[in-house]
């Protein structure tokens, strides 16, 4: 038997991780459980789940798009027949829901919990398999900063940004030409996916966001970025692009690394994600001591009314 808390929530879910005390996750979803679509308290567990519309990609689509995410109290993750019943008792109402507010929903759905896989295959009808992520992290380790082949590698200011944006623009667009993530896979929102990764692109790296930009710099021309978003309990790896005509410079592991230290020196963990498949970039973590702690299935369920 492993009982936990789960939120779908790097930096909340690290910190538990971490810890291997779930009392704050509880204490956070416990006094936060009113603002919860739905849930069900039995015998000191909740089950519960969020609907939140995706405005960005509601905008693109000119439609009505959905994320569900699920929240629990100390559930087991293994199997019993009374959590599963309590399971399948959400999903039917978030079924309900679905059916009633017609849209385009992506369950994010834990791959460790599996009573809620088992009643999202008994409840759940005419669903898209699209994928999944696996979520990995690093605690109080510092590790080598890789500065090889004459790499420079340092946080730019927006001023830095500003003057090179274009550049940063072009490498991030060539490699994300090959990328397939969720909305790729789904035969229904393949047609404007690219676009879907390009506006992130523009958003991570526009003047309004507030996430760390880590540089990588040869003969000094920036070849490669990673930005990073910092929480309380984390720093997250989000966004990454090397220059296809640099990466023989190991750039991408150097920035990682450098990411590492820095989320070291403020006593944090770094966390980052990545596709299922996506086996190189998770080589490079685990070269330097990067672990999972959980991860997702996507299944998009498509409910909307066909014009």
């Amino acid at each position: 038997m492993a009982r936990i808390s789960f939120e779908d929530n790097n930096d909340r879910y690290v910190k538990c991780y971490v810890e291997r005390d779930y009392s704050f996750l509880t204490d956070t979803i416990m006094g936060d459980k009113e603002n919860l679509t739905y849930y069900v308290e039995e015998d000191g567990v909740l089950y519960g789940y969020k609907i939140a519309r995706n405005i960005p990609v509601s905008d693109l689509y000119e439609d009505d798009f959905y994320s569900v995410r699920f929240y629990f109290v100390n559930v087991d993750t293994l199997h019993s027949e009374k959590q599963e019943k309590n399971m399948i008792r959400i999903m039917e109402q978030l079924n309900q829901e679905i059916e009633k507010n017609n849209g385009y929903y992506n369950l994010r759905i834990p791959t460790h919990i599996v009573d809620l896989i088992r009643a999202y295959n008994q409840v759940i009808a005419s669903s898209i398999f699209c994928g999944g992520t696996v979520e990995e992290y690093i605690f109080n380790k510092k590790v080598p900063d890789n500065n090889k082949n004459g790499l420079k590698i340092f946080l730019a200011d927006n001023d830095y940004i500003n003057l090179h944006k274009d550049r940063l623009l072009e490498m991030t667009y060539q490699s994300f030409e090959t990328y397939q993530g969720q909305y790729h896979i789904s035969n229904i929102t393949d047609y404007q996916a690219g676009k879907i990764y390009e506006n992130w692109i523009e958003t991570s790296l526009g003047g309004n966001s507030h996430d760390l930009i880590v540089m990588a710099e040869h003969d000094g021309e920036p070849i490669g970025f990673v930005t990073l978003g910092e929480a309380a309990h984390s720093v997250e790896g989000i966004l990454s692009a090397v220059s296809q005509q640099h990466r023989q410079y190991g750039a991408y592991k150097a920035m990682i690394a450098y990411a590492i230290n820095y989320a070291y020196r403020e006593n944090k963990s770094f966390v980052t994600s990545t596709q299922f498949d996506n086996f190189i970039v998770q080589g490079a973590w685990a070269a330097l001591g990067l672990k999972p702690f959980y991860s997702i299935y996507n299944f998009h369920v498509d409910r909307r009314i066909k014009k």
